[in-house]
C-alpha cells in the first residue's frame, strides 16, 4: 500500500497558490478564460498526426523538488537559468489523428482552480487545431492527477459526450477507493473525489486496461509506477518512426535528466518514481526514441541521451 502522507501528495511545505480541500472547485478563474487563444503544434507521426496542445503554465517552485544534495539541485537550476525560486512547467497534452480515429492523450486542467490563474486552455488549443470535443472519440489518461483529469469536466458534466476513456485499471482501483480516500491527508481528499466524479461521469465508457496493453491501433500502454500508482508512458508506433509519451516521468527537463534521483512533490512514492524514471531514460535514450512529456518544454517533442551517469534532454522538431 502506498504511504498516504502529506509528502506523499506533494503537500507538505509547497506554497500551492490554491489549497487542494475537501472538495475541488470548479469554477472559470482568471487565466481560465474561453477566449484564450490556444496554442498548437502539429507534426507527421506516420499513420498519425500528432498535435500538442498546450494547456498553460503550472508555477511550480524549488520547494516542489527535493533530494540528499540540495546544493547539486540548485547548482542545476542556477545553470537552467531559472531564479527566483520559479521554475515554470508547462501543461501540455496530445492529440492522435489518423484516416479514422481522433485520440486525445490526457486532457489538461480544465475548470479545475488548483495551482491558480494560466491554464485551463485546453479547448482553445483544441479548436486551433479545427477539432471539436464531440470529434474525440478516445481519451486515454496516463494517470489521475487534477492537471491530467480536470478537462474531462465541463459545467459539471462530460466534456467529451463521444469519447471512450482509457485509463490504467490500477489509478482506477486506487484514487476510485473509499477505503484509500479515507487514509489520504485531509488536503488531499479533493484529489480523490475529483477522480471519482470523473469516474461517475464516464461510467458507462471507461475502460481500465493493464500494463502492456494496446490501447488503441500502434499504441501501447506501460506502466512506470511512483508518479502515482498506476502512472504509465505510452508507446505510439506510427509505422515509419516510434514516439514515447512520457508523461510525468519528469517534471522539469533540466533538472530530472542531470539527477534524475531527485524527487518531486507530487509523487506519491519517490524511490519507485526514480526507478521508473531510470528506466525510461535508459530505454529512451538506448533506442534514440523520440520522446513527448506532460511537463518538458512546449511543444514537448524531444530526446534523452546520456551523458555520463546521468542524461540530457534535446529538444527536437520535425514536419
Amino acid at each position: 500500500m502506498t504511504n498516504m502522507t502529506r509528502r506523499a501528495f506533494g503537500l507538505t511545505g509547497l506554497a500551492l497558490p490554491v489549497a487542494i480541500g475537501a472538495t475541488t472547485t470548479q469554477t472559470l478563474a482568471a487565466g481560465h478564460a474561453a477566449q484564450d487563444s490556444g496554442s498548437a503544434y502539429s507534426a507527421s507521426l506516420g499513420t498519425y498526426r500528432i498535435t500538442a496542445l498546450l494547456d498553460g503554465i503550472a508555477p511550480l517552485q524549488r520547494e516542489f523538488f527535493f533530494g540528499e544534495d540540495a546544493a547539486a539541485i540548485n547548482t542545476v537550476l542556477a545553470e537552467a537559468g531559472f531564479t527566483n525560486n520559479q521554475m515554470p512547467a508547462p501543461i501540455n497534452a496530445y492529440l492522435l489523428q489518423s484516416d479514422d480515429r481522433t485520440i486525445l492523450i490526457d486532457a489538461g486542467m480544465g475548470e479545475v482552480d488548483i495551482l491558480g490563474p494560466g491554464l485551463g486552455k485546453m479547448g482553445a488549443a483544441l479548436a486551433t487545431a479545427g477539432v471539436s470535443p464531440g470529434d474525440i472519440d478516445t481519451v486515454i489518461v496516463t494517470h489521475a492527477h487534477p492537471d491530467h483529469i480536470g478537462g474531462l469536466i465541463a459545467s459539471g458534466g462530460a466534456a467529451f459526450a463521444n469519447a471512450e476513456l482509457v485509463i490504467p485499471e490500477i489509478e482506477v482501483g486506487f484514487w476510485g477507493d473509499a477505503g484509500t480516500m479515507a487514509q489520504a491527508p485531509a488536503e488531499a481528499q479533493g484529489m480523490f473525489g475529483l477522480a471519482q466524479q470523473v469516474f461517475g461521469l464516464y461510467s458507462d465508457r471507461l475502460r481500465p486496461v493493464s500494463g502492456g496493453t494496446e490501447v488503441a491501433p500502434g499504441i501501447t500502454l506501460d506502466l512506470s509506477p511512483g508518479h502515482t500508482p498506476g502512472h504509465s508512458v505510452l508507446t505510439i508506433d506510427g509505422g515509419d518512426r516510434t514516439l514515447l509519451m512520457v508523461a510525468d516521468t519528469l517534471h522539469s527537463a533540466e533538472l530530472h535528466t542531470a539527477l534524475p534521483e531527485t524527487g518531486f512533490g507530487f509523487d506519491t512514492d519517490p524511490g519507485e518514481a526514480a526507478a521508473s524514471r531510470a528506466r525510461i531514460f535508459d530505454r529512451a535514450a538506448t533506442d534514440n526514441m523520440l520522446i513527448a512529456g506532460s511537463h518538458i518544454h512546449f511543444p514537448g517533442f524531444g530526446r534523452f541521451v546520456r551523458d555520463g551517469d546521468a542524461y540530457r534532454y534535446i529538444p527536437a522538431s520535425w514536419l
